[in-house]
């Protein structure tokens, strides 16, 4: 996403003078996924590189939280003995079913929880806030977005996360 914004704004600033198949072929360049975010529509990336948009989308109150340390990326990657397949081959409606997305791991997750046990405990700690939906590590950690279905809801875990973990960044935002 963030190589995908900055393209964005080099081609609106007119930084880069090019035009919109031009920067599709940019943005493969940069990364497969990159394309995602140069379009703020509801779409997934299917395992044949190609977009697939869908009108449905889940509303949700997010509260994002980063210790104050990171996770070694390539730490984690070389710990993975066997990689997943995709789950999400053919991407369709059920996807965005609450049920569906409970079901939904982070494969890396295991791994960072049992290099970085500090991780366990705020993952933890995440899961026990009332009301929250579920909890996932990103990507190969260090950061943890736990989902609310009410931003009330979701404000009042910001206030009991901030109050435990003084030293670690969190914010409230929501899913577009």
């Amino acid at each position: 996403m963030n190589a995908a914004n900055i393209l964005k704004f080099f081609v609106k600033k007119k930084i880069i003078n090019t035009n919109k198949k031009e920067v599709i072929e940019i943005s493969k360049l940069i990364g497969s996924d990159v394309i995602l975010g140069l379009n703020s529509t509801n779409s997934i990336l299917t395992a044949k590189n190609e977009i697939k948009f869908f009108k449905i989308r889940k509303k949700f109150f997010t509260l994002i939280v980063k210790p104050n340390f990171g996770c070694s990326t390539k730490d984690i990657y070389a710990k993975v003995r066997t990689f997943n397949k995709p789950k999400i081959n053919q991407p369709e409606k059920k996807m965005f079913d609450l049920n569906y997305l409970k079901k939904m791991n982070n494969t890396l997750e295991k791994i960072a929880l049992s290099k970085y046990p500090k991780l366990r405990s705020i993952k933890s700690y995440l899961e026990s806030l009332s009301n929250q939906v579920f909890v996932r590590m990103t990507g190969s950690g260090s950061a943890f977005v736990a989902y609310f279905q009410s931003k009330k809801r979701c404000v009042h875990a910001k206030k009991m996360f901030s109050k435990k973990y003084k030293n670690y960044w969190c914010i409230v935002s929501k899913t577009i």
